[in-house]
């Protein structure tokens, strides 16, 4: 925009050389006739003469400002060519002045209140109230959008948003959605500056000047170029940059074409309601092929052959302890001196340890209300309720503390404190005015001197790096939660149990059962090639009847010993992880452990036991090159560890029809089994069970064939 050397007249609006002789034109103005009443060289005449000035040349650039087109009137010309955004009004003589150098001005004001105790007010203040004056153009307008565009980053962006009228209605109608939750305002100002980008590109590029003039069929071709080149669209590759961005401005578009057509039908502007009626046609014929399946390409193509990230076992173990470490020396610090650096170190490592303890969306934990931790269910277990639970369960659940929260899309998703974490979160809730905690501040994990909270992506990322982890980029909060559920599926859990997996981490079942499973190269590897395989010998008789898991394929592929025990190792692996998911930390396994069902608790959770694999010698198979040598040789070797009459017995109790039908007992089972006949099976591992009941079931199954 150009800048005028002319003031304009507040009564006619039109530019004048000489505004004091042109005021005299307007006699019937009470302001006027009491200006030129006053004596001629009088302080006070020129100081009303002054304002006149000013609020002329207001109420002109507030015009230009809001239809884009004109020259502005400044006190005071740059040195240098400046651009629209580069100025603001002082909040209070309403004169235009460089935005940078506006603070300066505001010190000196000669309209500015006497009994103003704010001598020096910083920029950020100034800048406020300069944006607190532009608001009196838009009436309609809530003040709380303002405050939400306040704290926005000035910069040409900001004031392209605050300067278009659509733009500004398409930021009251997202404030009228989620203008009561302060943790949307960040989600507000970023779909805004998304908007400010297009609306600077089709102004400097394709000569548009605001959203209205956009929201035209004629426009519409010009519009979608913006869009692509806001993406960054290669001609070349037909591919996006961002494709995300592309889809995100084409739902904004929409909105506002919805906005305008409300307001014509309103204005009963026949003209534009028919403009915007054409504009939505175009939209739903072409927008698709011209940007959005692109755009969709992109991020589908991006995502093929992209490397599993879920975490390892051994990682999320170093995290673990790590974080108990490090929270145990940051209470210490805080109970002993309450400092605002102790604090942050407190708060931070235990909100990892919350994030990484629950699986829980770091977004959800960060944004916990003081109110929901005071207000936390600190009521005994109902007795009722207790009766169908095992003693372990009922200590467990008075071991651990419960809070609701709330998660995406509004659903209520539990939070489970261990009793450390509650003791620091307790601490922090005490120590909260002595670290300068503001008592307005709503967050559980307040930032001192700040009305935010912690972050718990960049605690998390920090503490991971920190830990000494192997793959630390894989310890966030979405790999791990992917992680538990994911495992989730080794387990042979019924419907009721995955729909409560699912309920706590926060997942609509469907979504789980899609998305959170094991990986594709994972299944096809392992289950998939069992079944192929066995198509290839011809053996399609012998797995009538079966599910991928009950085939087995051991009789045609010779695997070697060193295989076998990397399969075996590593089912101990998916097993630890799978426990620290469902407990958390070791912490609340030994603290439950110290009381009865010691031995019960150690069976579940065994973090270094290696399996032993001792079967007896009828039920060995033994790898040889020959396999008829194998079947001679299995009856001359001797037994390591001979299962007693007592053992075979338990077994046998429980999984006679598994060996009869040849069916495999998965680890459920076998884990119940050695529950209901301890301690007779006391000396047994899981895997030795499994592995009975499979060298048994191989052996009925060759004796069949040979009757």
């Amino acid at each position: 925009m150009t800048l005028s050397k002319r003031n304009y007249c507040y009564f006619c609006g039109k530019p004048q050389a000489k505004i004091s002789r042109h005021l005299k034109t307007h006699k019937t103005a009470p302001d006027v006739v009491h200006a030129f009443s006053l004596p001629r060289d009088s302080n006070e005449r020129k100081s009303l003469l002054e304002k006149l000035r000013n609020k002329g040349n207001f109420k002109h650039n507030a015009a230009v400002l809001h239809g884009g087109v004109g020259p502005l009137k400044v006190k005071r010309r740059p040195k240098i060519k400046a651009v629209e955004g580069k100025f603001a009004h002082c909040f209070y003589c309403q004169g235009m002045y460089v935005r940078k150098d506006l603070w300066r001005h505001v010190r000196r004001c000669p309209n500015k209140p006497k009994d103003d105790t704010d001598k020096e007010p910083g920029r950020t203040k100034v800048l406020g109230l300069a944006l607190t004056l532009e608001s009196q153009c838009y009436p309609q307008v809530s003040s709380g959008v303002w405050k939400v565009l306040a704290v926005m980053k000035q910069d040409e962006i900001a004031s392209a948003v605050r300067n278009d009228f659509t733009v500004i209605q398409f930021a009251q109608s997202l404030y009228n959605k989620h203008g009561q939750d302060p943790t949307k305002y960040d989600y507000i100002r970023q779909k805004l500056r998304e908007a400010g980008r297009l609306l600077l590109c089709l102004r400097t590029e394709f000569s548009v000047h605001n959203m209205e003039e956009a929201i035209k069929p004629a426009n519409f071709q010009r519009v979608v170029q913006a869009v692509k080149k806001v993406s960054g669209f290669d001609e070349e590759t037909l591919s996006y940059k961002t494709p995300s961005l592309a889809l995100k401005l084409g739902h904004t578009l929409h909105k506002m074409s919805d906005i305008i057509h409300c307001r014509a039908l309103m204005t009963e502007d026949e003209a534009l309601i028919k403009s915007t009626d054409a504009f939505k046609k175009l939209y739903v014929s072409k927008w698709s092929e011209m940007v959005s399946h692109r755009a969709l390409n992109t991020l589908s193509e991006a995502k093929f052959n992209k490397p599993s990230t879920l975490p390892f076992t051994e990682d999320v173990r170093i995290l673990h302890h790590y974080l108990q470490k490090s929270a145990e020396s940051a209470f210490c610090s805080l109970e002993n001196e309450a400092t605002a650096q102790n604090y942050a170190q407190l708060a931070q490592v235990t909100l990892s340890q919350i994030i990484v303890f629950n699986r829980r969306r770091s977004g959800e934990v960060s944004k916990m209300r003081l109110k929901s931790f005071l207000e936390r269910d600190k009521t005994a277990l109902h007795t009722d309720v207790a009766m169908g639970l095992s003693e372990m369960e009922q200590r467990l659940c008075n071991y651990f503390c419960r809070i609701e929260i709330m998660g995406k899309r509004d659903r209520n998703v539990p939070v489970l404190l261990t009793p450390s974490m509650l003791d620091a979160l307790s601490l922090l809730v005490s120590r909260r005015p002595d670290c300068g905690i503001c008592a307005t501040n709503i967050y559980l994990f307040a930032r001192p001197r700040s009305m935010s909270h912690y972050r718990g992506m960049d605690s998390l990322r920090v503490h991971a790096h920190q830990c000494g982890a192997k793959h630390p980029e894989y310890l966030r909060s979405t790999q791990l939660r992917k992680h538990v559920a994911t495992l989730s599926q080794v387990l042979n859990l019924k419907n009721n149990e995955l729909d409560q997996v699912a309920d706590f981490l926060g997942h609509d079942i469907r979504v789980h059962r899609e998305f959170y499973r094991l990986p594709v190269p994972t299944t096809q590897l392992a289950k998939i090639s069992k079944l192929l395989l066995t198509l290839e010998k011809g053996h399609l008789s012998q797995i009538q009847g079966k599910s991928l898991d009950e085939i087995e394929i051991e009789d045609e592929i010779a695997l070697s010993d060193a295989e076998t025990k990397d399969s075996e190792s590593e089912s101990d692996d998916d097993d630890t992880a799978l426990t620290m998911s469902a407990c958390g930390t070791s912490e609340a396994v030994h603290a439950v452990a110290d009381s009865t069902n010691t031995a019960q608790l150690q069976d579940t959770v065994d973090y270094d036991e290696e399996p032993l694999i001792m079967p007896a010698a009828s039920e060995t198979a033994a790898p040889s090159e020959d396999k008829n040598a194998a079947q001679s040789h299995n009856s001359r070797r001797a037994p390591k560890n001979m299962w007693s009459k007592a053992e075979v017995a338990a077994v046998m109790r429980h999984f006679k029809d598994h060996i009869n039908e040849g069916k495999l007992a998965t680890k459920n089972e076998c884990s119940h089994c050695k529950l209901v006949e301890d301690p007779v099976l006391a000396g047994r591992t899981v895997q030795n069970i499994r592995d009975f009941v499979r060298n048994r079931g191989l052996t009925a199954k060759r004796q069949k064939k040979m009757n």
